[in-house]
């Protein structure tokens, strides 16, 4: 094993929140604390942190500088999405054009200052996104502290900036900024390859590194499945327009004529998908249950009491959604679509037990947590070596 190292993490999330972006800070942290190194994890100054805090053996947990921010989010972000409400989608996506709401509004002023006070020397510095306004404090916080500049400095992506392909044009600047950051944190980390054009106009090749995100596999109860009375499938995440819509979808299993139960495990629902659920529920001739969140361990364990899984694949080709890695952690099979690919006779068969159509080639172990952190650290001492 490599030497213990001293590094800091900064990110917008972490336990006890349902995130992908807190699993992945979470599993890191833990698991670079259980392997010695000596782990400070930055985090926002929000109530929910501070309830549940974040524990392990060598890891040290700090919040950003300020008040407490309640349940509800910051003053800043309760502002912005009153205005939102009153303002029309149409109007919004002009708006976004000249104003990045990702770099903006959801800047934290508060780690910002945490990290310029800072007064000891690291190894390295992981700065984890999304969203991107967390590179912008670790950025604007290496030119005004030394201890942060003289390091190694690691941007992780978890999506490519505006999704990718979906939105390129919005907020010119925004890719100006990305250049600027290109030269002043040493490497990039993103999680697919598929992402890689993406990153390449602001980044050199060879100082970006696949890094996925990873789990612990150990963590997960597998519980023996059964099959259930009815055919039943389930969904875990969350939806969004023009990237994960289900319309499609729900509409397809209104023209069923056959029994089923449709679980939904989903932590924020928008208010418009929330109608379309309702209305659904009203015409399938099957069940279409919201189901509670629950913490990603539990979640996967009922999950596998399905009969096969449900994913919606993103309209982006250069993402992939980290609920793949939890499904195949479940045994249970799995068909994954959007609107272009959704194959209703596939679909059919599933319901009566034939998983033909079902994802394949899934494999876990690139996703360990060990074999991930064990990535991190190499990529440290690659930028050591080059100092």
């Amino acid at each position: 094993m490599s030497d213990s190292k001293k590094i800091l993490m900064v990110s917008d999330a972490c336990y006890p929140e349902l995130s992908p972006r807190a699993f992945r800070t979470t599993e890191l942290a833990r698991e670079l604390a259980r392997e010695g190194h000596r782990v400070t994890l930055l985090i926002p100054n929000r109530q929910v942190f501070r309830d549940d805090p974040l524990q392990a053996d060598g890891l040290r947990v700090i919040f950003a500088d300020g008040t407490v921010e309640g349940r509800g989010g910051s003053a800043v972000a309760r502002r912005n999405k009153s205005i939102r409400r009153f303002i029309p989608k149409f109007a919004q996506r002009w708006i976004l054009y000249f104003y990045c709401h990702e770099f903006f509004a959801k800047y934290n002023p508060g780690i910002f200052r945490r990290l310029v006070a800072l007064d000891e020397p690291f190894d390295a510095v992981l700065s984890i996104s999304y969203p991107a306004a967390i590179h912008r404090a670790v950025s604007r916080a290496m030119r005004r502290n030394p201890n942060l500049r003289h390091t190694v400095t690691i941007a992780e992506f978890s999506d490519p900036p505006f999704r990718g392909d979906v939105a390129p044009n919005v907020f010119p600047v925004y890719y100006l900024i990305l250049k600027c950051w290109g030269r002043r944190f040493d490497y990039f980390t993103i999680p697919v390859e598929k992402a890689l054009g993406c990153y390449t106009p602001y980044k050199s090749r060879e100082r970006i590194r696949i890094i996925p995100q990873g789990f612990d596999l150990n963590a997960v109860k597998r519980r023996p499945y059964e099959p259930n009375p009815q055919p039943t499938f389930a969904y875990a995440g969350r939806f969004y327009e023009r990237i994960r819509d289900p319309r499609f979808f729900f509409d397809f299993l209104e023209t069923l004529d056959a029994d089923f139960r449709f679980d939904l495990y989903i932590n924020y629902l928008d208010p418009c998908f929330a109608e379309m659920i309702r209305q659904a529920q009203q015409r399938v001739r099957g069940r279409i249950v919201l189901r509670e969140a629950l913490p990603r361990e539990r979640l996967i364990e009922r999950l596998g009491a399905a009969d096969f899984l449900i994913n919606f694949d993103n309209t982006t080709s250069n993402a992939t959604p980290s609920k793949l890695i939890d499904y195949a952690m479940t045994g249970r099979p799995i068909l994954s679509f959007n609107d272009r690919t959704f194959d209703p006779d596939g679909f059919r068969a599933a319901l009566r037990g034939d998983y033909r159509a079902q994802v394949r080639g899934i494999d876990l172990s690139q996703y360990d947590i060990r074999n991930v952190a064990a990535q991190f650290i190499d990529l440290i001492d690659a930028g050591k070596q080059k100092e």
